[in-house]
């Protein structure tokens, strides 16, 4: 089982009133392990969750420690969606019917050149998601009671935004990052 102080067991037990919380602290002070056990909480209550990270190996992790909290074996995994953020750009595209243009766009970024791919990255995909979210066929695309972020200080405002439209009304979105990185 995790081993968490009552600081944290209270941030994992009780979400806000406004549905928005943003965990900060430096490396090793516990925002991961408090992202991964809210996840296994609201998992617990039937809830569908998306953890979101830019770092794919840190997914593993967060699963994890989500797979003991509060205790092994009690957590609903199946409700639980671990992916970082431009696989599931990638995974909406998908859903919405929108491949083709994910594609078409993903072939634009294959010159080579660092700043063109990472404009593509950080720019011109979250703009392709946030559209198709928009649009018509946004309706396609899967929604979640939570979306939890963690290494959020990787993240750009705009990714964000581009999450805010998966939340159901109503639903919680948690932000986990560390200021100083």
């Amino acid at each position: 089982p995790l081993k968490l102080t009552e600081k944290q067991k209270k941030a994992v037990e009780k979400g806000t009133l406004s549905g928005y919380r943003r965990i900060k602290g430096p490396v090793g002070s516990g925002k991961s392990l408090v992202l991964a056990a809210r996840a296994a909480e609201l998992a617990r209550e039937g809830k569908q969750v998306l953890v979101v990270s830019y770092n794919i190996t840190l997914l593993h992790y967060l699963r994890d420690l989500a797979v003991r909290w509060p205790e092994p074996g009690a957590t609903p995994l199946d409700q639980i969606t671990f992916v970082n953020f431009h696989a599931w750009c990638k995974r909406v595209c998908l859903e919405t019917g929108h491949l083709n243009e994910y594609e078409a766009l993903m072939r634009g970024g294959d010159e080579g050149m660092a700043d063109a791919l990472m404009a593509l990255l950080e720019d011109e995909l979250p703009k392709l998601v946030m559209r198709v979210l928009e649009g018509a066929d946004g309706h396609k695309a899967s929604r979640y009671d939570a979306v939890l972020v963690d290494e959020g200080q990787d993240f750009r405002e705009k990714w964000w935004h581009v999450l805010r439209k998966i939340a159901v009304p109503g639903g919680e979105m948690v932000l986990a990052a560390d200021p100083t990185q």
